[in-house]
């Protein structure tokens, strides 16, 4: 008796042990550890003798305790070195770097920062090799996944472009000085620049000796300028005053003026499709060096393309909305065009956002239904739905592609069949009167 006592006391102090711990197991839940994440591009950097590149890894992290980045080098014998910043820890081969100290938080909350590495090829690797540098972005509690970023080594003379500009407040009639600045970033001289630039419609380029002008896609102007003279390895180059530039009447908006640069000799071909020719002028474009030769190439400047950007430029356009009037008597089906004619001098252009520089919506009067369906058209909502003739349905149209041209009409068929009277005036009692939008729409932004 006594020993099945002990016992049935033994399994209740078991039971209310079980039940305290039952009691503080949430307050031992595990923690989020938040994440991390990192990316580096791949990079191409010039043989030896070439300025150094700086291939910038992009370090992310919400909620993370201690963010790092850690670099396998041995992927890079033979081909390059890579240097980091003081505040990382070298180990033979391997590197750990924290989160940049110049990291900033986003709108969203995560933390990001931007590692410089700069890249140098070694004595002897030659035109074309490559190497790769791998890397593990982790965290405390964070298991991190290897990734790898290739490195090729190019040989011989080459150019970046270093122009990256934003303008505002430019308006139609000015003049603008547009710069142009390159870095040669090859481990030999190059011999000659060519410039490739592409002028959106409504900006016009001004005239030199020494370019070939032709008609682009859009209403763009392709120019191809070829500059004479030695562009020492590191040395930063630019044209003295500029490429001259006008905005014409057909801007209006935002503008690109795309510009790539690339040694003469190995620049290719000229753009294909485009019939180029000179223009009668008075000068010609020039290159003086600026500074003192650089040694690393920063990683905000690493491509042969670069961007002069005009921001909302303050011009003028008047688009006219086009409508059209039927008649017909019910049950009958007419045909009815509408749409937008520019009447200028503006040409509204979506070749930089990618949408369609025009659209205009059209909605049937009462009693009336669309039997087809245009192109480029799509109703807000379904005739389906909306079984009352009496309720209309509203259609959008965009007229295709990026620009709408100054004195262009963009008409869309439309046939209309007539399932009861619409109250609009009738020619007679039995017909009924359709009619289109007459309105004028005039845009003209403030100066």
């Amino acid at each position: 008796m006594r020993v099945t006592r002990a016992f049935r006391v033994g399994t209740a102090a078991l039971a209310a042990a079980t039940m305290v711990a039952a009691v503080e197991s949430p307050a031992a839940a595990e923690t989020d550890p938040g994440w991390v994440s990192g990316w580096l591009d791949d990079t191409t950097i010039g043989a030896a003798g070439a300025p150094g590149r700086t291939a910038g890894l992009v370090l992310s992290s919400t909620g993370a305790t201690n963010p790092r980045v850690t670099f396998d080098l041995s992927g890079l014998t033979g081909v390059a070195t890579a240097t980091f910043p003081d505040w990382c820890v070298t180990d033979a081969a391997a590197v750990t770097c924290p989160m940049p100290p110049t990291a900033t938080p986003d709108e969203f909350g995560a933390l990001n920062g931007t590692l410089p590495v700069v890249l140098r090829a070694v004595t002897g690797a030659a035109d074309g090799a490559t190497g790769t540098i791998g890397y593990t972005a982790l965290a405390d509690g964070v298991d991190g996944w290897a990734q790898q970023a290739t490195v090729t080594v190019h040989a011989g003379p080459d150019v970046i472009d270093l122009v990256d500009e934003y303008v505002s407040g430019a308006a139609t009639g000015d003049q603008l000085a547009m710069p142009v600045s390159v870095l040669s970033a090859g481990d030999q001289p190059a011999d000659d620049l060519q410039i490739t630039l592409r002028f959106p419609v409504g900006v016009e380029p001004a005239a030199y000796r020494n370019c070939r002008y032709g008609a682009g896609d859009q209403l763009s102007t392709i120019v191809v300028c070829t500059v004479g003279g030695e562009l020492t390895p590191g040395a930063r180059y630019e044209i003295p005053g500029g490429f001259a530039t006008s905005v014409g009447p057909a801007a209006v908006g935002d503008k690109r003026i795309s510009q790539t640069v690339a040694p003469a000799d190995t620049a290719g071909p000229l753009p294909a499709g485009v019939t180029f020719t000179r223009r009668d002028a008075d000068q010609s474009l020039r290159l003086r060096q600026v500074g003192q030769p650089v040694d690393v190439i920063g990683p905000e400047h690493q491509y042969p393309s670069g961007q002069y950007y005009l921001r909302a430029i303050r011009g003028a356009f008047d688009v006219v909305a086009l409508g059209a009037t039927a008649t017909g008597s019910a049950g009958d089906t007419v045909r009815v065009e509408v749409g937008l004619r520019n009447d200028g001098p503006g040409v509204p252009d979506g070749t930089i956002s990618g949408n369609n520089a025009a659209w205009f919506v059209f909605t049937p009067p009462a009693g009336t239904a669309v039997s087809n369906r245009p192109a480029n058209c799509s109703p807000a909502g379904s005739e389906e739905e909306e079984p009352d003739p009496t309720v209309p349905v509203t259609w959008y149209c965009t007229k295709p592609g990026g620009i709408f041209a100054a004195g262009e009409t963009y008409l869309v068929g439309f046939d209309l069949r007539i399932d009861a009277r619409s109250g609009l005036p009738a020619r007679s009692a039995s017909r009924t009167a359709i009619r289109g939008p007459t309105t004028t729409r005039r845009t003209t932004p403030p100066r």
